[in-house]
């Protein structure tokens, strides 16, 4: 960006005529229009025309191709300064030129707050102070997370202010160019602004140390600096050009600061004029910069260790380059600089460089801001920690949520550096600020009204009613005077107050000075108390729901309550007390309220019925995390659960069904509450099990440790079969190329994974190989700094030798890409044997959140990996159709390439061995075993299915052996009653269709399975009779051809059939053509 000292509008719009059409050059005219008013009659401290300023930063911008927007922005930027402007508000902007531009002016203006940070001279790089900034200034972050270009506005009008900063006093000067050196210098580098970084850190170094910048002026004069570095640059042209590498040669200039930088690093020692500068190699194409560096290397040799591939692993502003430091024949060090003509563009334009052309991918990018949960806010702490609060949650509700003592001591709020009242409605990214007094002074009962989480209620109650119980029955009297009042009563007078005694004792209360507090603490609503005295004393009972077996002759027909101190519930121990009033307070038995009451007798909970056996259906909008949010409250609340099963749905929602036993209703509705108020969940309620039958006490997913069949994947004695599975996948292994990979792919549940277990057992034992196998589904929703930490794991644990460990999270944050790259290169076990990193449900590489590195990142330093590095492989594996998986941008760098290797379902004589031999004391029918062979097609997870069940009715009735009568039973009473999660997958759910596809193949098979018989082939005409007028031939046609990539069909020539009977007969059972048309039209 150039600054010039003087811009008029038409100077403006003819630089801008370039490029923008003629209705942007009408918004630029619109937005200078509302500028010009707005600074009408106003000047600068130099006594030039105000407008002039705003013209100076959009021309600067304009040189750099800035669009439409961010020109008004600019022109605009100012505006909102009291001191500068007057007239135009943000409303008149967006209502002149859109939101857009109104927040850029207004994220602009909040960046104005930001001074010195850091003291002058402090030596910290730019990178590094990005993340000191980020951290100590929240802000920051959000900034570039939101709005990166009010930033890149902020910078150009940084850039203009230096011409006029000679008119402030040499204090001020100071300031400015601290803020500048401390906060803007990083913001440029981490927008990878390369050219405005060095303009505004030279300007902010003349006015800092000018001693110094006088005299890098005068060590390095650049004209000298061009001259030396000429022979050189002549060298390496001619070199590359007998090598046919067609390719531009010169040196950039570095600022002064940069070179008073290096001397310093070096102890003051003067750089030779020829080396202090880098020489830049721009080739044509990425496949020639590698080329280059390899003829420049023939001509001076590159120093061991200081070899930088950021083209494999871009920096986190998206630069890209080769770094190599080589050797001259005078002994002097030269830095080499070799980029493509892109990555030239995006080098010293940054997250600018998309305005001249360069696409969005290889541009700087940040981690997507994700807004809270709809009826929630995120804000932050002055450290920069995020705290999750309620729609509406006030300072007093940001306190509490720190800590509780804060909240007690909470005497005022300053919100974005100005100071609010404690009952303001907090803002998403706002940062808070908590104002404290003694301790003593503590929270008002006027806080009860404002806080919005029942954290911060049940603080303040609790504090009010230990520590000043009069403040809060003075308050409770205030409350209820006043609803009284409104009914036409009064509070004072003998009659009330008489009434209110008796309604006291029938609410619970000892006391109408109970009741008052109970009222001040918000614990009861007044106008509750005032139904009860207008319905002449009826109050609202409080027998708890829960009732005790008091273990006491004396006491056990008394009247009980819980008590409110510890809120007991079943399984909890307790103790009971007989209050002054003649009720039963049940407690906690280690509650410390209980302990000081005398004397206590002991209870026990009193019989409670149980729901034996049920399921919890969720459903739910899908984002990362949802599954372990939901997972935690079952963890949390100690039940059983017998099955959990998750499907992500192609329309964004998820689905998930929880079996459930043996928990008490009111454990089961507080469960339920829970779950319904994990952000995106849509619904949860409680269903039996399907049409409860002689066998539905018993879920598939619920099996105990003696049953011999597994859904779960398995290996040594429990793997059956796959023998040739196995040698192709040893030998595919052995025969990759540099570059290729391997994807292990097929329907899903079809036993990869145990695949990949066995093939994990034999290939390690062979000691040649060392395989990091990485369960996606486990990681699914975290971070991709746990991502690489997980690989290094692994790959530690299959070293096995306590010296090799892998680096703590913490480290590992710091520079992930850094540190995974270090423990491959530097750990000697890993030199000697093949890797093999396995990716389990890679197609899952998606959902990890980027944190400190990118997945884009990865992907580039893997493939640099496998293509640059011997002995280093990588297996894909995922479940569904083959064209979706090689679609997943996640992979499809190396999957273009990969050896592909399906699983599919058991041979016969595997299928035979998988269903007899693991459970030797019961006795197969053959011809159930033929039977059970046809129905599942050799598929393992059913076969294991209906065979698990099948053991556990013999187990039950003791039977030793398994009739054709007893399967019959089971497929009759017990399989149609299945929930569909275990079927869904065979008409495209998780497997990347789409909604609308997943029906039509529904529709489709409902109508197969109700008209044609078990196994029975039918064509094309035959399903279009079926499903007219809902679908047309071509339509059909479409969706035969994705059931059979889902191998949930069969073809022969132009002839169809169901490849597993089994399915075919679940969906007789549970849908018809009617039920499905019914169910897509909503």
């Amino acid at each position: 960006m150039e600054t010039s000292t003087v811009v008029s509008p038409e100077d403006l719009l003819r630089r801008t005529a370039v490029y923008l059409t003629p209705a942007d050059q009408n918004r630029v005219e619109i937005a200078f229009s509302l500028a010009e008013t707005a600074h009408n009659g106003r000047v600068r401290l130099d006594n030039s025309p105000y407008i002039q300023h705003p013209l100076a930063v959009a021309d600067q911008l304009a040189q750099c191709y800035a669009p439409a927007d961010v020109l008004a922005a600019a022109l605009l930027h100012d505006v909102l300064k009291q001191k500068y402007a007057a007239g135009v508000t943000l409303a008149d902007i967006e209502a002149a030129l859109g939101e857009t531009v109104a927040r850029l002016v207004d994220t602009v203006a909040s960046l104005g707050r930001y001074g010195a940070v850091y003291p002058t001279g402090t030596d910290e790089t730019p990178s590094a102070k990005m993340d000191a900034l980020a951290a100590r200034m929240p802000w920051a972050a959000l900034i570039l997370q939101r709005e990166p270009l009010s930033v890149v506005i902020k910078l150009a009008d940084k850039l203009h202010n230096f011409q006029s900063l000679h008119v402030l006093s040499a204090e001020r000067q100071i300031l400015f160019a601290n803020g500048v050196r401390g906060v803007f210098v990083p913001f440029a580098e981490r927008l990878g602004l390369r050219q405005a970084k060095q303009a505004l850190e030279d300007a902010a170094f003349q006015i800092l140390q000018p001693e110094e910048y006088r005299a890098m002026e005068k060590r390095y004069p650049l004209t000298a600096r061009q001259e030396a570095d000429a022979p050189l640059i002549r060298q390496v042209e001619e070199r590359l050009a007998a090598a046919a590498v067609s390719a531009r040669v010169f040196s950039h200039s570095r600022s002064f600061y940069a070179l008073y930088q290096i001397e310093t690093e070096t102890k003051n020692r003067q750089i030779p004029l020829h080396t202090a500068d880098p020489l830049i190699i721009v080739p044509q194409n990425e496949a020639d910069c590698y080329r280059a560096l390899g003829v420049v290397h023939s001509l001076w040799p590159p120093q061991l260790g200081k070899m930088w591939d950021y083209i494999a692993a871009p920096k986190p502003n998206a630069y890209r380059a080769l770094h190599s430091r080589v050797r001259l024949p005078d002994d002097a060090w030269l830095q080499l600089v070799i980029r493509d003509e892109e990555m030239q563009v995006v080098a010293n334009h940054g997250i600018t460089a998309v305005w001249r052309d360069i696409p969005v991918t290889v541009s700087p990018t940040f981690h997507d801001w994700q807004e809270p949960p709809e009826g929630e806010i995120g804000v932050l702490t002055p450290d920069g920690d995020f705290k999750m609060l309620p729609e509406g949650a006030t300072p007093i509700d940001f306190a509490y949520a720190i800590h509780s003592g804060l909240g007690h001591q909470c005497t005022g709020a300053m919100v974005n550096g100005r100071q609010v009242s404690l009952d303001t409605p907090l803002q998403t990214g706002d940062v808070v600020r908590i104002l404290t007094g003694r301790a003593s002074v503590g929270p008002s009962p006027d806080w009860l009204a404002s806080v919005k989480t029942a954290r911060a209620r049940q603080a303040i109650r609790r504090w009010l009613k230990l520590q000043k119980p009069g403040d809060a029955a003075e308050k409770g009297w205030s409350l209820l005077d006043q609803r009284l009042r409104l009914a036409g009563m009064i509070l004072a007078s003998p009659e009330i107050l008489q009434k209110l005694d008796e309604t006291a004792r029938r609410m619970g209360y000892d006391s109408r000075n109970d009741l008052f507090v109970a009222i001040g603490l918000r614990r009861r609503a007044a106008t509750e108390v005032v139904r009860a005295l207008q319905e002449g004393g009826t109050a609202v009972s409080t027998r708890p729901a829960l009732q005790a077996t008091v273990l006491s002759l004396d006491n056990a027909n008394i009247p009980q309550q819980l008590a409110a101190c510890c809120r007991p519930q079943p399984p909890d121990p307790i103790v009971g007390y007989q209050t002054a009033r003649g009720v039963v307070t049940i407690h906690r038995a280690d509650c410390a309220t209980a302990r000081r009451l005398r004397p206590v007798f002991q209870a026990d909970w009193s019989h409670i019925q149980t729901d034996p056996q049920f399921e919890i259906h969720i459903q739910a909008i899908d984002r990362r995390g949802l599954v372990q949010d939901i997972a935690a409250i079952i963890a949390e609340a100690n039940i059983n659960m017998t099955s959990f099963h998750a499907d992500q749905m192609p329309d964004g929602s998820a689905q998930m069904v929880i079996g459930l036993s043996d928990m008490p209703p009111w454990q089961r509705d507080r469960l339920l509450n829970r779950l319904r108020r994990v952000p995106e969940v849509r619904q949860a309620e409680r269903r039996s099990l399907t049409n409860a039958t002689p066998f539905s006490e018993q879920s598939v997913m619920a099996r105990h440790f003696e049953n011999p069949y597994s859904l779960r994947p398995v290996t040594g004695e429990s793997f059956y079969g796959r023998r040739q599975e196995l040698r192709a996948l040893i030998d595919n292994l052995r025969d990759v190329r540099p570059g290729e990979a391997v994807l292990l792919w097929g329907p899903r549940r079809i036993g990869k994974t145990s695949l990949l277990r066995e093939f994990q057992q034999r290939v390690m034992n062979s000691g040649d190989y060392l395989l990091a196998f990485v369960d996606m589904q486990r990681l699914s929703g975290r971070s991709t700094t746990m991502f690489l930490r997980d690989i290094i794991k692994a790959l530690a644990a299959a070293v096995d030798d306590e010296r090799t460990r892998p680096p703590s999270i913490s480290r590992m944050k710091r520079d992930p890409l850094g540190y995974f790259r270090g423990f491959l290169e530097n750990t000697p076990a890993l030199q000697e044997r093949i890797i093999v990193i396995i990716l389990d449900e890679f197609q899952l590489l998606s959902s990890l959140q980027e944190d400190n590195v990118t997945l884009a990142d990865i992907n580039r330093y893997l493939r640099s990996l496998i293509q640059h590095r011997g002995g280093l492989s990588i297996i894909f594996s995922g479940g569904g159709v083959l064209d979706h998986l090689l679609q997943q941008p996640e992979a499809s760098f190396m999957l273009e390439v990969a050896r592909h290797q399906k699983v599919d379902c058991l041979d016969a004589a595997a299928a035979r061995d998988l269903i007899v031999r693991p459970a030797p004391r019961i006795q197969y029918d053959d011809a159930v075993v033929d039977r059970l062979l046809a129905l599942t097609a050799g598929h393992p997870y059913y076969l294991q299915w209906i065979c698990g069940e099948l053991i556990l009715q013999a187990d039950r009735t003791q039977r030793p052996t398994i009739r054709p009568e007893h399967l019959d039973d089971l497929l009759a009473l017990w399989m149609p009653f299945q929930g569909e999660q275990f079927f869904n997958h065979l008409w495209g759910t998780s497997t990347g269709f789409t909604l609308r596809q997943q029906e039509m193949g529904k529709l489709a098979l409902a109508a197969v399975a109700g008209s044609v018989g078990e196994g029975r082939w039918f064509d094309l005409a035959e399903l279009a009779d079926l499903t007219a007028p809902h679908l047309d031939e071509t339509q059909l046609w479409h969706v035969c051809q994705d059931l059979v990539k889902m191998d949930t069909l069969t073809k022969s020539e132009d002839r169809y059939c169901i490849r597993m009977p089994l399915f075919q007969l679940w969906m007789q059972a549970n849908y018809t053509v009617e039920r499905v048309i019914k169910e897509m039209r909503g």
